[in-house]
């Protein structure tokens, strides 16, 4: 007897879709900010080139940032409060590590 096994099915929460495009656009974002800066500077513009590879590693800096904004208002939305509260924990970390990590 010959048993057919069926492929499990790849299911992604909208979570993950969300957080993805999030990561996603961010990345795309600061790679096309910092391209330009850098085609700038190469053809000697270096009055805008600085502004915008400045402007791409904030946002590079950001998007994890964001990431963890994005999750926490989700599992808010979710009423899931100990992935919120991790969320917020994780939140609170980075924002002391910025806090902290400007004095050195």
């Amino acid at each position: 007897m010959v048993v057919a096994i069926e492929p499990e099915e790849k299911t992604e929460h909208p979570i993950e879709l969300v957080l993805a495009r999030l990561l996603r656009l961010g990345s795309l974002v600061a790679a096309a900010l910092l391209a330009v800066g850098i085609a700038l500077m190469i053809l000697g513009q270096t009055g805008l080139a600085p502004k915008l590879i400045t402007a791409g590693l904030l946002v590079l800096l950001g998007t994890p940032v964001m990431r963890v904004i994005a999750a926490a208002v989700i599992f808010v939305k979710e009423r899931d409060w100990h992935f919120a509260l991790f969320s917020l924990v994780v939140l609170c970390a980075l924002a002391a590590g910025i806090y902290f990590g400007k004095e050195m």
